[in-house]
């Protein structure tokens, strides 16, 4: 569970900061202009949500963890 959100993690920062680049930056606006602004957009999205599902992953995992090694036996 721990290598999958890891991969989540690294490819929700690659869509996250190309969603950043298209939004905010003046290349990124200057490449994407007007409808085709909603695929960075969109992209920075997915990014931020994979970001939290992997946040969630490797938190259930820790948690997993810690209980397994808590219990007696």
């Amino acid at each position: 569970m721990k290598s999958t959100a890891g991969v989540l993690a690294v490819i929700g920062i690659i869509l996250a900061a190309f969603g950043w680049w298209g939004v905010y930056t003046p290349a990124g606006m200057h490449r994407f202009d007007e409808m085709d602004g909603i695929i960075p957009a969109a992209a920075g999205f997915l990014g931020l949500v994979l970001l939290a599902v992997a946040a969630a992953l490797a938190l259930l995992a820790w948690w997993r963890a810690s209980r397994r090694a808590a219990s007696p036996g």
